[in-house]
């Protein structure tokens, strides 16, 4: 699959604020528009999966309607939109060199705590570390709201990757309205404890590096707000791939920040053998990859790798093998992610991906003759292993959010959290144990506590809790059973399995009519849903709807 990098998502912007376009500025534009509504829907293998074509439709004419009175950079942010719409985050408008689009000399982030300026160039570093409170005449964190239809994205966590990067352009934050003057963009900053309001300019053009890097601006001279070493994540950050193995701590770490062939290759075989000949020879305590940062390349290189895992069952434990992911595991990297998540017992770590498990990619351009931009349309479609995965990321085991002191004294969250695991009993030990001594309401603290923690954010214990109530069950304990089967019912209300392995659990220790409402409410839930209907069909109970589960016995 290709590399699908950031420059995509700067996407339609114009070199300065400019006024109405003439008439022949719209008819231009609009020439432009007619492209787009023809070719993009014949190009894309489906391009209405996630958007009704009506209503596609519908903003296309209402934006040739508002063409003839539109700004130059509103037209452009017009035609963001019109892209973004598909929901297809591969499917994006290129905006090329032509237009000039500028940037102001800040990297915003959008960390755990807030928006912060993590980095600047040198006469600016003054602002570096400051919270960001408003962005001309909105909050930082309405900004993002504001900015987030014009980015082609399948899920928040790509929002919350590229939008920063996008309010740092003044053509889109005029575009957007956002500001009454972009060439002194005020932006309200918190530091120490106090707001100040200070203004910006731009400080140049962005260069056309598309497909070649993250950032499509050199900054290797600005000043970063971290103030302690580099964790592993940010360093070496010239390389795609590279790995180092720490003994204090026996931790084999492999960073990918993108799915490229070895130097002077058509494969990365080479590249993974010394990996895995290192792993044979230390035998680490844990193994590392860290896909955090990877925006891409070429998918079809995935396979070897986990190959190699599956031939090296020490390596392939939920113990030892771990993953971080986040919002930028992205394209091919969210193939690996995939691959890693079908085949291992990997642990995951981070965030969630920034990306659908399966997806739609290689994308292919058509440039708009009069504006000079380039709409790049997915051409093909990525099956995730599992055909019915219709999850919108993959969900970190371990959520381990990045906030700003933690970046700013070099602290890596996802590391550490696997560094240092979690020595808290399993939530699933206690509730047995709990449930053992006829305590139904320590089990469910047991388990309302466990949900709430930040790490278990992403995890959802609903199988975790089935599973124990078919352990207890199977064991003879069929009260305690229940009681498991009950409090998943409540933590998970909206799941007809719970309510269904309820009814199981019910009918097998005899109480028919509990477990007939059982049954019922999860066709309440999922009308439809299979095993409750059939089990209802089986002990000849009519499947009529009802409100409630049943307590009788």
């Amino acid at each position: 699959m290709r590399s699908f990098l950031v420059v995509v998502l700067l996407v339609a912007a114009a070199s300065a604020v400019a006024a109405p376009p003439t008439r022949t500025g719209a008819a231009a534009w609009r020439s432009d528009l007619d492209t787009l509504r023809r070719e993009l829907p014949i190009r894309h293998p489906a391009p209405f999966l996630n958007v009704p074509r009506a209503r596609w439709d519908s903003a296309a004419t209402t934006l040739d309607r508002q063409l003839p009175t539109m700004s130059r950079n509103q037209a452009l942010v017009g035609f963001m939109r019109m892209v973004a719409m598909l929901g297809d985050a591969h499917t994006n408008l290129d905006p090329g060199p032509a237009l000039g689009l500028r940037f102001y000399p800040l990297e915003l982030y959008a960390f755990d705590d807030g928006v912060f300026v993590r980095r600047a160039d040198s006469t600016h570093a003054a602002l570096v570390g400051a919270k960001v409170l408003r962005i001309g005449r909105v909050s930082a964190e309405e900004a993002i709201e504001r900015v987030a239809p014009l980015i082609p994205h399948e899920n928040e966590g790509w929002v919350r990757a590229w939008a920063p990067f996008q309010l740092m352009i003044p053509e889109v934050l005029d575009g957007l309205g956002l500001a009454a003057d972009v060439e002194h963009l005020p932006l309200v900053l918190e530091r120490d404890g106090r707001a100040d309001t200070v203004r910006i300019a731009p400080a140049g053009r962005i260069a056309d590096q598309h497909g070649h890097g993250p950032v499509p601006i050199d900054m290797s001279g600005w000043t970063t707000m971290r103030t302690a070493r580099a964790p592993w994540w940010e360093q070496e950050p010239e390389q795609p791939f590279w790995w180092r193995y720490d003994p204090p701590s026996r931790t084999l770490y492999a960073c990918m920040r993108a799915v490229a062939p070895s130097p002077g290759t058509f494969t990365n075989r080479p590249q993974w053998d010394r990996v895995f000949a290192l792993a044979d020879s230390v035998a680490p305590a844990r193994f590392v990859i860290d896909l955090r940062e990877n925006t891409g390349g070429n998918g079809a290189l995935n396979r070897y790798p986990v190959q190699q895992l599956l031939r090296r069952p020490a390596l392939d434990k939920p113990d030892r093998l771990f993953v971080i992911i986040g919002r930028k595991t992205f394209s091919a990297g969210q193939q690996f992610t995939n691959l890693l998540e079908a085949w291992t017992q990997a642990t995951f770590v981070g965030e969630p991906t920034g990306q659908r498990p399966s997806q739609y990619g290689d994308h292919r351009p058509l440039a708009l003759p009069v504006s000079g931009m380039t709409v790049q349309i997915s051409s093909i479609f990525h099956q995730a292993p599992n055909e019915f995965d219709d999850r919108a990321f993959v969900p970190p085991r371990v959520y381990t959010p990045l906030d700003s002191k933690s970046y700013r004294d070099g602290v890596d969250p996802a590391l550490l959290a696997l560094l240092s695991p979690d020595t808290t009993a399993p939530v699933i030990d206690v509730m047995a144990r709990a449930l053992a001594a006829g305590d139904t309401a320590a089990a469910e603290r047991a388990l309302a506590t466990a949900r709430s923690r930040t790490v278990n954010r992403f995890r959802s214990f609903e199988r975790d809790v089935n599973a124990l109530g078919y352990r207890l069950s199977g064991s003879g304990q069929s009260e305690p059973a229940i009681e498991a089967f009950r409090i998943n019912t409540r933590a998970f209300p909206h799941s007809a399995n719970t309510f269904d392995s309820l009814g199981e659990a019910l009918l097998n220790a005899g109480y028919r009519d509990a477990a007939i409402a059982a049954y019922r409410q999860a066709l309440v839930v999922e009308p439809g849903f299979r095993p409750s209907a059939e089990a209802l069909q089986r002990i000849g109970a009519h499947p009529q709807r009802t409100g409630g589960a049943g307590d009788a016995r």
